[in-house]
């Protein structure tokens, strides 16, 4: 049966001594692995991006750990985050992400301390830890949850133009992790709808965030942009007060749509008004006209030097020009517009000479002028005002000494 007697007691052969001797070994794992119990802190443990943090884990019961070998593992990818062992660190394993930033609490060792520390915070470092500590017989571990925040910078408000009858205003800041919330308020604490909402992540892994909301007229008081830190239960809040000028162009259609109409409605009357000041001018003016007589040349009045005489018509306007006694040099200034009816007036004043023997021409049976005098006044007629046509030619003669 594979047992020997010896001195009266039995003796183990080579195959059962080592199934024996496999069973105390695993007896003794057992015993060491109850012996060297991990414990975590049990809740997550939070942390500023850019300050040091300590993650905490430790034996128990309480015993001298220098001798054993620790390591801290990221358990989403499994790689090393500190090593030791031995009394020595080992950075052979180490991730680079955290080479020069981690290390063992030293001081806590004798203790069952296995403390890491993690030096200047980064966003990357959000997640799970795992504490392992054990030797040739014994192994254990525990899970660190380290959440990492940051707070980033006061709401940044500006007005992004007009929009969908309202004014859009533009919310951002920037410097968050994890990404945080953006809400809108108005005067009264109610929370207004975004229109549209965005965010970015920076190299170092903080979150810029961007919100817009279109406000109207019906919003009074101040808006507030609110971004909150749900992990910290923080949160930023900046405020803008926009006046109500703003609201009225805040439909530039509408309001260019009652412009046009206004200007419209104004051109229409001022049509109206001039078309029937127009057919008044000239009734009156063909009623005054109807006592001039239709022969060119002939004086309708003469008095103290004033003569009026009959010319024709030019561009639908009649022309009168002045008649007066013969004499060698005449002084005509005239001014037209519509006679006797108060109308602005065009003014010209003109010296026409008539030397000796130029006297008894065509121009002088026209109408009672040199033919020079006529090409004057003829070609300032042509080129009227647009507020004195009809027109009518005033001229006052009188003599030179």
């Amino acid at each position: 049966m594979g047992l020997s007697w010896g001195c009266g007691f039995p003796s183990l052969t080579g195959h059962a001594r080592g199934l024996l001797t496999s069973l105390v070994t695993l007896l003794l794992l057992q015993l060491g692995s109850a012996q060297l119990r991990v414990v975590g802190p049990g809740q997550p443990l939070t942390g500023t991006v850019g300050q040091d943090v300590v993650l905490p884990c430790h034996v128990s019961p309480q015993r001298d750990v220098r001798s054993l070998e620790i390591r801290w593992i990221r358990d989403s990818m499994s790689e090393t985050v500190h090593h030791y062992r031995n009394g020595e660190d080992l950075y052979g394993e180490q991730m680079g992400a955290y080479a020069g930033r981690t290390e063992l609490v030293r001081g806590g060792l004798s203790s069952g301390s296995l403390d890491l520390r993690i030096m200047g915070l980064r966003p990357s470092d959000d997640g799970l830890y795992i504490c392992t500590v054990g030797d040739a017989v014994a192994y254990d571990e525990a899970t660190v949850r380290l959440e990492v925040s940051a707070t980033g910078a006061d709401p940044h408000l500006s007005l992004g133009g007009y929009e969908a009858g309202g004014v859009r205003v533009l919310c951002r800041s920037a410097g968050w992790y994890p990404l945080p919330q953006l809400l809108w308020r108005d005067a009264r604490g109610q929370h207004l709808p975004s229109v549209s909402q965005t965010h970015s992540q920076d190299q170092e892994g903080l979150f810029e965030i961007e919100g817009a909301v279109i406000v109207t007229g019906s919003v009074e008081g101040p808006l507030s942009c609110v971004v909150r830190s749900s992990r910290l239960q923080q949160e930023r809040e900046s405020s803008l007060h926009i006046a109500a000028p703003f609201f009225i162009n805040a439909q530039p259609l509408i309001v260019v749509l009652v412009l046009v109409l206004v200007l419209l409605a104004v051109s229409i009357g001022l049509g109206v008004y001039l078309f029937r000041k127009q057919a008044t001018l000239r009734r009156e003016l063909g009623e005054s006209l109807q006592s001039l007589p239709p022969a060119p040349g002939e004086v309708v009045s003469l008095r103290e030097g004033l003569g009026l005489g009959w010319a024709g018509w030019a561009l639908g306007a009649c022309v009168l020009v002045a008649q007066g006694r013969w004499r060698s040099s005449w002084s005509l200034g005239w001014e037209w517009g519509v006679l006797g009816l108060g109308l602005p007036w065009a003014r010209d004043t003109s010296r026409m000479d008539e030397r000796n023997g130029n006297q008894g021409g065509d121009g002088e049976r026209a109408a009672g002028l040199p033919r020079s005098a006529l090409a004057l006044l003829d070609r300032d007629i042509l080129h009227p005002s647009p507020f004195t046509s009809p027109c009518v030619l005033v001229a006052q003669c009188r003599e030179l000494h």
